[in-house]
């Protein structure tokens, strides 16, 4: 199929971008259109005015300094992945970024625009939780920050009102003490998840200190795993697991049902992936 007629808009500014996506309801902003031009050629989204917003200067930057990584809403996937100071500051980045997609998309697709998109099943949603990233937009209103646990609603749905651009992301620096492990589940590499985990773990004397675990494939927007991060706390490799599991369980006892899988498998995968996320957080740590 083919989408339906559409204006095209380049602007050269974020000002003018604001203005014509203010313009009408049914505007759309274009970065890498890795998930908006399929939505489009299958008319599954009406779009009167499509806002390519990649010749507005500095929005392809990746920022890094000593307190986390910028990334403009119009730099790709690979650009961040390629990154080495990205990935020594936000280790999570190239974890999650390596499990996007294929080649092809994370060369065109954008770290903000996968953000803006909240695909439920997506890794950097639940990274940009896990980690407490702010999510920068400019509107008509102006300019403004939101965290992203505020930021991601439901499945395809942001706190972004009428006519606001994310023109950047904000990854703070993880801590040198911090293990950030990402893995999933998939029918096929290059999938989305059936059900996956962003955990950061913090460990020591071969046990669990404290975690931030963030499940994504399981519910309509990242969710945080806070029976499971109080049960891991203390745990260490060899130890019964019988109440991590449960408790990550039960921290998704509101997982779906889809053609993929059950929501009992959604909850049972979680809980696995918890484990798993610890015992290489403990591995890790004993190889330094």
């Amino acid at each position: 199929m083919k989408p339906a007629p559409f204006a095209y808009c380049r602007p050269d500014s974020v000002a003018e971008a604001v203005e014509v996506l203010a313009s009408s309801e049914s505007s759309r902003v274009l970065a890498g259109g890795q998930s908006l031009i399929p939505a489009m050629n299958f008319r599954l989204t009406d779009v009167s005015v499509l806002v390519d917003i990649r010749a507005i200067a500095g929005l392809d930057s990746v920022t890094v300094d000593a307190d986390g990584v910028t990334v403009g809403a119009a730099a790709t996937q690979s650009r961040v992945l390629a990154d080495a100071g990205a990935a020594r500051a936000v280790p999570g980045l190239r974890a999650a970024l390596r499990h996007v997609g294929h080649l092809q998309i994370r060369n065109r697709g954008t770290v903000c625009g996968s953000l803006a998109h909240a695909d439920p099943a997506a890794e950097l949603p639940a990274l940009a939780v896990a980690t407490d990233a702010r999510i920068r937009v400019t509107g008509p209103g102006g300019r403004r920050e939101i965290a992203a646990r505020d930021f991601f609603c439901g499945p395809f749905w942001t706190a972004l009102e009428d006519g606001e651009l994310v023109t950047e992301a904000w990854f703070p620096a993880t801590r040198p003490d911090s293990v950030t492990v990402v893995d999933e589940l998939a029918r096929r590499a290059g999938d989305f998840a059936v059900a996956g985990l962003v955990a950061m773990i913090d460990a020591s004397d071969g046990a669990v200190r404290t975690s931030r675990l963030v499940g994504f494939g399981v519910g309509g927007a990242p969710l945080r795993l806070g029976s499971a991060e109080a049960a891991l706390a203390g745990w260490s490799a060899g130890r019964p697991t019988a109440d991590i599991e449960q408790a990550a369980a039960a921290d998704c006892a509101d997982a779906f049902d889809d053609i993929h899988a059950t929501s009992w498998y959604r909850r049972e995968a979680v809980a696995a992936l918890v484990l798993r996320a610890a015992r290489t957080a403990l591995a890790a740590k004993e190889q330094l």
